[in-house]
């Protein structure tokens, strides 16, 4: 009996009139198995017009997506705002304003003249915020020299024994010591690749506050533990990214930041995906779990040999724009706070809501997803942050945050939530891939009365020879999930009287066994155009 049968004589039995029952939910059309999703674009309209015209004008000049462009204009915002903007929501609730963005694009696709376009600003802007404390710095070095010679004529003074000159040597060495700790570091906006003991330091030096944009994925390298004999060292970017206290003890001396705000924009290969897959360290620590992925279609094969190039005119804008955010913000000692008017905070209340039971286990949407999801509140708080900052460059710190940029920040968090579920299903893809493709040929050849439901359960036992664990069924069928051949059934009740849980239990599409019967499903065709399934409401 199949599974709509069987529903329609438990409710019969249960005395429901037909034309009253449930209808089914119809299937969407499967995924081949290894193909490529069509995800949808960067709503690039949630950008003030200055900052749309140079982002489409950079994608066509450049013959990128624009989704590249966009995420680096977002990351050119949280650079100049990181540190120096807060949201508040409500109550205690408050998001600081740094970002993790990664665009992941193959090599040879101009990424790099995307990021010489969108970083240009910030690197005159970091210029021009030192050439305005060179004075500041000389002035300080001088008295610095002074105190020096002070202290060293009391230490020979203190050679005498005599109390008041030993008073007086330990107020030098005391005002040296002070003068040498708040001495003004030279400005460093923007790092590209940083160790994590160099993150550390630098945000130390600079009150918290960095930005590491790079156009390739050597970070990740980094982070990884190249200078560290293999061991990941995640402290400074963990609180750099949750603005918590930073506290390092080194041999010799210590760092310490209480709020900082690391912003990170880089450009990754697909295979630094692989890579990041074979660190299950960093995903679980939560540091995956921080970035935005963007996951553009490739143009490689369909760009224009002469496209339009950038106007000066919008290239002046947003230059002049961006280095005029940075410059104004710099100037707060302690950040501005940006407020949500009762409209916008509504609209996080139920994105809130609508995001919450897609987390639970046994069946949620965003299950998978969910130590990632979990964060995508905030990061919508955030962007709505940067956005409000982008409309309003002289006065948003005078005016709350409305109701339509908040809208546009949740337009851009779903943009990022169907994206996060490619660039974690291509983190585990490649290992499960062949499993996924034999799970689905084992469910087509299943007897005929056994073809529309079946259990974890039930693929292990009949699979076992292809797993090593029961717990590796479950990325299989996830796998098998998320390119539409399964969907998840209702959570069984727990028995009463206690026991082993049921094991989950899902539906089979009904056209897989249409296709296993003329062609082999081993053998998907490499790539297909279709819309994919994360989505909301």
């Amino acid at each position: 009996m199949s599974t709509r049968k069987k529903a329609e004589q438990l409710a019969d039995d249960a005395g429901i009139p037909r034309d009253a029952q449930p209808k089914p939910e119809p299937w969407e059309d499967m995924i081949p198995l290894g193909s490529r999703r069509s995800l949808p674009p960067f709503p690039v309209e949630v950008f003030p017009p200055w900052l749309v015209d140079m982002v489409n004008g950079v994608a066509e000049e450049t013959q990128t997506p624009e989704d590249i462009s966009a995420c680096l204009a977002l990351g050119a915002l949280a650079t100049a705002a990181g540190g120096k903007a807060i949201v508040r929501v409500r109550g205690s609730w408050e998001e600081p304003t740094n970002l993790f963005v990664a665009a992941v694009a193959d090599p040879g696709t101009r990424k790099s003249a995307v990021f010489r376009a969108f970083t240009a600003p910030l690197y005159a802007a970091e210029k021009a915020l030192n050439a305005a404390s060179k004075e500041k710095r000389r002035e300080a070095e001088i008295w610095r020299i002074k105190l020096e010679e002070a202290d060293k004529d009391a230490r020979t003074k203190a050679k005498s024994g005599k109390p008041e000159h030993l008073a007086e040597a330990v107020g030098a060495a005391g005002a040296l010591e002070k003068a040498e700790a708040e001495m003004p570091a030279e400005v460093q906006l923007i790092a590209k690749n940083v160790t994590p003991e160099e993150c550390s330091t630098i945000l130390a030096e600079q009150g918290g506050r960095l930005a590491v944009l790079s156009a390739e994925g050597d970070l990740f390298d980094i982070i990884c533990g190249r200078y560290s004999n293999g061991v990941p060292a995640l402290s400074p970017f963990l609180e750099g990214h949750a603005g918590d206290v930073l506290k390092i003890n080194r041999r010799g001396r210590a760092e310490y930041v209480e709020a900082p705000a690391l912003t990170i924009a880089v450009c990754i290969q697909p295979t630094v995906l692989t890579f990041i897959a074979d660190k299950p360290r960093l995903r679980g620590q939560g540091l995956l779990a921080r970035w935005l992925y963007s996951v553009p279609k490739d143009k490689v094969g369909y760009r224009k040999s002469e496209p339009e190039i950038v106007s000066q005119e919008i290239r002046a804008a947003y230059e002049t724009n961006v280095k005029a955010l940075v410059m104004s913000l710099a100037e707060w000692d302690a950040p501005m706070m940006l407020d949500l008017t009762e409209a916008a905070r509504k609209l996080v209340i139920e994105f809130m809501n609508e995001v919450e039971p897609k987390l639970r286990a046994g069946g949620g949407e965003l299950e998978n997803l969910r130590d990632w999801a979990s964060k995508l509140i905030g990061a919508a708080v955030r962007i709505a942050g940067l956005l409000h900052l982008a409309q309003h460059l002289k006065d948003g710190y005078q005016q709350p945050i409305s109701d339509d940029t908040m809208r546009y920040a949740i337009n851009v968090s779903r943009y990022y939530a169907d994206h996060a579920g490619a660039a974690f299903g291509a983190m585990r893809e490649d290992s499960n891939l062949a499993l996924a493709r034999q799970a689905a040929e084992w469910l087509a050849k299943r007897p005929e009365n056994k073809r529309d439901t079946f259990t974890q359960r039930d693929m292990h036992r009949g699979m076992q020879a292809k797993f090593n664990a029961a717990a590796d069924v479950g990325p299989v069928v996830a796998l098998l999930e998320a390119h539409g051949y399964v969907r998840p059934l209702p959570s069984p009740e727990r028995s009463p009287r206690g026991g082993r849980s049921k094991s989950p239990g899902f539906a089979v599409h009904p056209d897989l066994f249409k296709t296993t019967d003329t062609t082999d499903t081993t053998r998907w065709p490499a790539e297909t155009t279709v819309t994919n399934g994360v989505t909301f409401g």
